[in-house]
C-alpha cells in the first residue's frame, strides 16, 4: 500500500519521522538542535557502510564508485584508498544497510548528519565511546521508537491531507483492471486501522457509484509481516468488525479481510501459482527479490524517482542529438589526428609515411 497505492509527500512524511527520531536522540543525550531534515542528501538505492560511517554508490557488480562520509563527498582517490577493489556484499548485514524504500530516507539523513557530529567530537562523553556502528544503532533505535510508539502514524491518520499526494486516476485504473477480469489483492504490512483510514482517504472519493476501496480487491491482507510472508506460514486471522476485532481462521476466502497468513495461503485459496501472479510494490528487496526468488511470482517495482529522470530525458532530446553529432565529429578528427601522428613518427624514423585521406 505505502508508496505503491498511496504516495506520500516525502518531505512531509520523512520530515516528521526525522523530527520524531531526532527527538528520541535528544532524549538519549545527543546534541541535535542545530540539525534539519535534508531530503536531497540521499536517494533510494544507495548503501550505508555502518562500520566506516559512509554512504556509498555501487555499480551492478558491487564495486564502489562514489562515497560520502557524513555529509561530505570524498574525492575519487580517497574512495580508492578506502575501499580499493572491495565489493559490497549485502549479505553482510553487520556492515551494509541498503536503502530499499523511501522510508529509508530519514534514517540515512540522520546517520550521515550524526557521523559529522561524531567526527567533530560533538557526541557527549557520557554516552560512552561510540564508533560509527554504535552510532548507527542509536539512530536506528531512535527511529524504531518513533514508529513503534505510534506517534507518527497517529499524526498522519489525523491529518492525511498533509501527507498524502492523491492520484485520482489510480483507483479508476484498478477498477479498469477489475472490470477486465483481473483479480486484485492488497497485501500490506500496515495494520487494519491505518490501512482502512488511509485507503478511505486516498481512494473512496474518486470511485463511482458509492464504491469503497474494499470493493476493488478480491482479498485484503493486513499486518502481513513481509518479507516473512513469502517464506513462513504465520497464523491467519479474519478481521470481523470495523473496530478491527480478529478471530482465528484456517482458510482464506474470496472477498475476505485478513491479518497475517502467508503467500502460500494466498496461492492455495485462489488456486493460482507462480507466474500467474504479478506482484507490484516499492520495496526493492521485499517486493521484488523475495517474491520472485521464493515463489517465482512476476514482479513490478514502483520507482517514482524515475519520473524525473524520464522528464529530463525528454527535455534533453535536442541536446542529445547535438551531442551525438559532436561526438561523431570528434571521432573523425581524432582518427585523422592519430594518422597524422603516426605519419610524423614514421618520417622522424626515416620511414615512408602512409596516411589514409
Amino acid at each position: 500500500m505505502d508508496y505503491t497505492l498511496i504516495h506520500y509527500n516525502v518531505m512531509a512524511w520523512e520530515g516528521r519521522a526525522y523530527d520524531y527520531g531526532m527527538g528520541n536522540l535528544k532524549s538519549m543525550g545527543f546534541l541535535v538542535d542545530d540539525l534539519e531534515f535534508d531530503p536531497d542528501l540521499v536517494i533510494r538505492g544507495l548503501i550505508m557502510d555502518k562500520v566506516k560511517g559512509n554512504l556509498v554508490k555501487a555499480d551492478r557488480f558491487g564495486y564502489i564508485k562514489r562515497v560520502m562520509h557524513g555529509t561530505q563527498m570524498l574525492p575519487t582517490r580517497a574512495v580508492s584508498e578506502i575501499y580499493g577493489r572491495e565489493l559490497v556484499d549485502l549479505r553482510k548485514e553487520d556492515t551494509w544497510e541498503f536503502l530499499n524504500t523511501l522510508f529509508s530516507v530519514s534514517e540515512a539523513v540522520m546517520f550521515m548528519q550524526m557521523v559529522d557530529k561524531l567526527d567533530q567530537g560533538l557526541v557527549p562523553a557520557e554516552l560512552g565511546p561510540l564508533d560509527y556502528k554504535g552510532l548507527y544503532n542509536a539512530v536506528s533505535k531512535a527511529l524504531f521508537r518513533a514508529h513503534v510508539e505510534g506517534q507518527l502514524k497517529s499524526e498522519i491518520m489525523a491529518e492525511p491531507e498533509r501527507f498524502v499526494e492523491p492520484d485520482p486516476e489510480l483507483p479508476l485504473a484498478l477498477l479498469d483492471q477489475k472490470e477486465a477480469g483481473k483479480r486484485l489483492l492488497l497485501i500490506t504490512n500496515s495494520d487494519y486501522h491505518y490501512t482502512n483510514k488511509m485507503m478511505n482517504h486516498a481512494f473512496n472519493r474518486f470511485l463511482p457509484n458509492d464504491m469503497g476501496w474494499r470493493d476493488l480487491f478480491e482479498m485484503v491482507i493486513v499486518s502481513a509481516r513481509k518479507p516473512e510472508f513469502f517464506q513462513i506460514s504465520h497464523p491467519l486471522y479474519e478481521v470481523v468488525t470495523e473496530d478491527g476485532l480478529l478471530r482465528p481462521c484456517f482458510k482464506a476466502n474470496s472477498g475476505g479481510l485478513y491479518s497475517g497468513g502467508s503467500a502460500q495461503m494466498v496461492e492455495k485459496s485462489l488456486d493460482i501459482h507462480g507466474d500467474e501472479i504479478l506482484y507490484v510494490g516499492d520495496h526493492i528487496f521485499t517486493d521484488v527479490s523475495q517474491s520472485k526468488v521464493h515463489l517465482r511470482w512476476r514482479t513490478a517495482l514502483i520507482c517514482r524517482e524515475l519520473e524525473d529522470e524520464f522528464d529530463a530525458l525528454i527535455k534533453s532530446h535536442a541536446q542529445k542529438e547535438k551531442l551525438v553529432t559532436l561526438i561523431q565529429q570528434k571521432e573523425i578528427v581524432g582518427d585523422l589526428f592519430n594518422q597524422l601522428r603516426l605519419a610524423l613518427q614514421r618520417r622522424t624514423n626515416s620511414r615512408p609515411a602512409q596516411v589514409v585521406g
